[in-house]
């Protein structure tokens, strides 16, 4: 495809990165407590609008309510076969409170959570891992009292958050949202519960106190219009943390502010726009969630992409970890490959909480599926699954009260802001979007080729049929860019047209299961996720096998039409074009 980046002005930019102007933002969040509604939040939330205004961009203070969740305390004591009571234990976000004077029972230890949980019922579960929403979903479903986790990262308890609800509920998502009580202890006094289980019975009560209701929240949003284009790139993080969240995410933070600073300065052809979410730890989301609610329309009609930054500027870190769609995977990659730092093999290894794939799953503020916009994140990190690194890669202080400036390394940090100044650069700058939406049709093709059961019950011939047309398509609008770009001005904003109108049909296509209005729940999901049920047609008989085989059908079509709706984009391209 065409490539007409300027390569002079990104490496200018680059250049301009000043660590002293990401030391100021990084002290000026060290030691503020950022919770929902807090006079911290709201006194950072100022502070980012007025530096915004001072580099020279436009900026704005939102507000609006959301349904958020703040951990209060946690007590855990073993009544049998001796007493002890572990104190230093943590609740969750959205985790329920319990009675007063808790809720007591015999202990059972779950090893495997896609097994027969039944013996949990009426008793309190045991749990190796994080708390998540899937676990807590499951147990809850089997009947538990409560659930205590016993953390997998030694000497450390992280902060969590178990709703699987995306954003401020609807009335329908309400009986979604956790009743469970939820505790996670400290891994030597988990052993110690597990040597006791090996001995004979346990028992214990659990109590759990969270501070859950509408809190009012605000949300900076700083704006950078392009020179030549009302289309934007989205840049995000979030404002809030646990604690003091420095790394998480008050070093993003700065980023975004420093990128606000260079840009501002040399505004691109096309525009920028800043969010710095609240509600992302104690509301699933809310904030990114409520402004893609708000501005779902021009999201639409005028938004590129989304870049979400997140942990940076980690003590320690040695590799850029990311995830990404296939339409901007190559340059994405390519523009972080920049960096001094070696690229992580996709997903950042087997053992990261957030997952395997190098795909964008269901986490960091990834609430613009539906409008359309594809999606790149991205960051410097550790090892997932070591000592150091902890479950993510964040470090071992990832959502602990250890999250302290002194957890911050700025020469990484910098490294980062060099590198998302480039992909911000490419992506405002090039004279056509390079977005290669065919990778995303081979894609298509791969995973469809793998839920297929080859049976009359699914058949993806049209679906096939669609994706070979709109392949041939994409080549021959790929060569109208190729062959008239240098001599037709007329074709850069056609191809942005076409672009951001490929965006809009395929992203949900491939990303989305209900509906590009309602975000999915919080809960992993595969590629094509309402097609993965075709998975199971050879398995199923009866009336289980009708009902998959409705709802696999309904999934084909709803692709099919989002295949017809990027083809439709091609032609009217092509017929432009001549």
């Amino acid at each position: 495809m065409f490539d007409a980046i300027d390569r002079e002005s990104e490496e200018d930019r680059r250049a301009r990165i000043d660590v002293d102007e990401l030391e100021a933002h990084v002290d000026a969040f060290a030691g503020t407590r950022r919770y929902p509604g807090s006079d911290d939040q709201w006194a950072v939330a100022e502070y980012v609008v007025e530096t915004l205004r001072d580099y020279g961009a436009a900026a704005e203070l939102r507000s609006f309510d959301a349904y958020t969740s703040v951990p209060e305390d946690a007590t855990v004591t073993v009544t049998t076969p001796r007493r002890r009571v572990l104190d230093d234990a943590v609740t969750v976000s959205f985790g329920a409170s319990t009675p007063v004077g808790g809720v007591s029972g015999d202990l059972v230890r779950v090893e495997d959570l896609g097994g027969d949980l039944a013996k949990v019922a009426g008793e309190i579960a045991f749990v190796r891992g994080l708390p998540s929403p899937d676990p807590v979903r499951r147990l809850e479903a089997a009947g538990a009292q409560a659930v205590v986790f016993e953390s997998p990262t030694p000497g450390q308890v992280h902060e969590m958050i178990v709703t699987p609800v995306w954003g401020t509920p609807e009335p329908g998502d309400v009986d979604d949202l956790p009743s469970l009580p939820v505790a996670e202890v400290y891994p030597d006094e988990g052993e110690w519960i597990r040597d006791r289980l090996a001995e004979g019975p346990v028992e214990l009560t659990v109590e759990t106190q969270t501070t859950t209701g509408v809190t009012e929240l605000p949300c900076p949003v700083g704006r950078i219009e392009g020179s030549e284009s009302d289309r934007y790139l989205l840049v995000g993080n979030h404002l809030d943390g646990w604690h003091e969240g420095v790394t998480d995410n008050g070093t993003a933070m700065a980023a975004t502010l420093e990128l606000a600073r260079v840009f501002a300065a040399d505004p691109p052809k096309r525009g920028l726009v800043f969010g710095f979410w609240p509600g992302h730890s104690m509301g699933r989301y809310a904030g990114s969630t409520r402004y893609a609610d708000a501005e779902w329309l021009d999201l639409r009609d005028d938004g590129v992409a989304y870049l979400h930054l997140d942990l940076n500027g980690l003590r320690g870190a040695e590799a850029f970890w990311y995830q990404d769609m296939a339409e901007v995977a190559a340059e994405h990659r390519d523009a972080i490959d920049t960096a001094s730092f070696p690229l992580m093999d996709g997903g950042g290894g087997d053992d990261n909480f957030l997952g395997e794939t190098d795909r964008p799953g269901r986490n960091s503020d990834q609430s613009f599926w539906g409008a359309g916009l594809p999606s790149m994140l991205s960051g410097a990190r550790l090892e997932a699954g070591t000592p150091e690194g902890g479950p993510i890669g964040g470090g071992w202080w990832w959502h602990t009260p250890e999250d302290t400036r002194e957890r911050v390394d700025l020469d990484v940090l910098v490294t980062e802001v060099e590198a998302y100044a480039a992909v911000v650069s490419r992506f405002c700058d090039s004279p056509i979007l390079p977005h290669d939406f065919a990778a995303t049709v081979e894609e298509v093709r791969t995973v469809l080729s793998e839920v297929d059961p080859g049976s009359d019950a699914a058949d993806f011939g049209p679906v096939y049929d669609r994706l070979d047309r709109l392949e041939a398509l994409l080549d021959r609008a790929n060569d109208a860019l190729d062959d008239r770009a240098t001599g037709r001005d007329g074709v850069f904003a056609a191809g942005e047209d076409l672009q951001v109108a490929l965006g809009n049909a395929l992203v949900p296509a491939v990303y989305v299961a209900r509906s590009r209005f309602r975000p999915d729940p919080a809960l992993s999901q595969p590629l094509l996720p309402s097609l993965q049920a075709a998975r199971d047609l050879p398995e199923q008989a009866g009336r289980e096998r009708l009902f998959t085989e409705t709802a696999v059908r309904r999934a084909r079509n709803r692709l099919a039409d989002g295949l017809d709706e990027a083809a439709a984009a091609a032609e009217r391209f092509l017929d432009e074009q001549g």
